[in-house]
């Protein structure tokens, strides 16, 4: 049992069980912020009085808080490097941060105090850097500091790259690291990769939080050897859905897409191809698979075409979905487009009558070919009750579209379908877009 003497405020106090390796040292309390420790079981106050002992950071027996040490069992390390459990920060780097705060914060009016001052004085400290970091004022020193040469540059690097993963989740911190891309070496950026992939767990998370995921694209985007770009993507590859499916996340798969090249991104191809139907009813994932689609030539977009015409008249109803089938309608790639009719026919009634499909029957009536059009129209006309179409609220829309966007026969045949319902169109709220259209012609 070793108890503690000290009343200063230096690295350790109150924080936990002194190794016997710092037991030895004899601080004078004057220093400042200095604490000194004694392996004797009876020991003096600084004041003179009778010391309160401490065991594991926490009062003992003498003191009425504790009268078995076996409480604290619990709390033994075998090693010298304790840590807390609020921050997972070992004592010396509490004690730092504790110091870091007790300096920017100092507020004596001594000549030429300043904050820059202070923050002048603590970079040519290497652990100060870190705290530094995290700190609003401080962060934006460090930026500034990199416009003075490379010089300072190396030093900051050196003061964060043990850091690095927690210093990019940070709310300030993030836009040091950021700018650290910018003007950092290649090594430099190398040993950063090397960190943050050395656990592909630890990217993950990193891409899973709002700062950290800013950090993770500017990476992607500074990138420039094949051996830093295999290292991230094979990180991100076994997280693939979870990314996709976060709102963060996702964005660091599209950065990949607009930043690397095919090969590169044949991982995303791949997973997208085998997850296209999951992804494409996502909210996020929607997004991701239509800017895979985008990026993707030959045979890795037709893939994805094919998997989505597959069960086009599933997605059509889908809140997300849909907006994936509109997407591949507009690419107006014939075979992809004549695989969706198929699949819609018979059914366009149906579709049409509901909120987010009626949007694919609109879009299938700008787009299509005139025999396609007919398909539709002939379908709509057909049908047992199309005055209940004309009053339907979503149904109304695909037949003023049908108006817009047909000619000749078919607009005639159209119209004539319409006007025996004429007088109920125009008192009807739904139907007042088919009256104007009627009255122009």
């Amino acid at each position: 049992m070793y108890n503690r003497v000290g009343h200063g405020t230096g690295i350790g106090w109150g924080q936990g069980l002194v190794h016997p390796d710092l037991a030895e040292s004899y601080l004078l309390s004057r220093h400042t912020g200095a604490e000194f420790f004694s392996p004797s079981p009876i020991a003096l106050d600084v004041r003179g009085g009778p010391m309160v002992q401490y065991a594991y950071g926490l009062p003992v027996a003498d003191n009425g808080f504790a009268r078995n040490v076996n409480q604290f069992e619990a709390f033994r390390c075998e090693n010298s490097m304790m840590f807390d459990g609020k921050k997972n920060m070992n004592f010396s780097e509490r004690g730092l941060e504790r110091r870091f705060q007790q300096f920017i914060n100092n507020r004596t009016p001594e000549p030429g105090n300043s904050r820059t001052m202070r923050y002048e004085n603590m970079v040519r400290v290497k652990e100060y850097i870190y705290f530094m970091a995290k700190d609003q004022y401080g962060c934006r020193y460090l930026q500034q500091k990199f416009e003075e040469g490379k010089h300072h540059v190396d030093v900051i690097f050196e003061g964060i790259i043990n850091h690095i993963a927690d210093l990019m989740i940070n709310s300030f911190a993030n836009y040091l690291v950021q700018k650290m891309l910018d003007v950092c070496d290649e090594e430099q950026r190398l040993r950063i990769i090397v960190v943050l992939t050395q656990d592909p767990l630890r990217l993950v998370a990193i891409c899973l939080n709002m700062h950290g995921t800013r950090a993770v694209q500017k990476l992607i985007e500074t990138v420039t050897t094949r051996e830093q770009i295999v290292l991230i993507t094979s990180a991100l590859q076994p997280a693939f859905m979870e990314l996709v499916n976060d709102p963060n996340g996702n964005h660091v798969i599209q950065k990949c897409l607009t930043n690397f090249g095919a090969d590169e991104n044949k991982f995303i191809y791949e997973a997208a191809a085998a997850n296209c139907f999951d992804m494409a009813i996502h909210r996020h994932g929607c997004c991701v698979l239509q800017r895979c689609i985008s990026s993707a030539r030959g045979a890795y977009q037709a893939k994805l075409i094919v998997e989505i015409c597959a069960r086009g008249f599933e997605l059509a109803q889908d809140p997300f979905g849909n907006y994936v089938v509109q997407y591949v309608l507009n690419l107006k790639i014939p075979s992809a487009n004549a695989h969706l009719a198929s699949q819609f026919e018979g059914g366009y009634i149906y579709l049409s009558k509901q909120k987010v499909s009626s949007n694919v029957v609109e879009k299938c009536l700008k787009i299509f070919p005139d025999d396609a059009k007919a398909v539709i129209v002939r379908e709509l006309l057909n049908g047992s009750h199309f005055e209940q179409l004309l009053q339907d609220p979503y149904a109304n829309y695909v037949i003023y579209t049908a108006l817009l966007n047909t000619r000749g026969h078919l607009h005639n045949a159209l119209v004539e379908a319409i006007r025996p319902h004429e007088d109920a169109i125009r008192t009807s709220p739904c139907c007042k877009r088919i009256s104007r259209a009627l009255s122009r012609r």
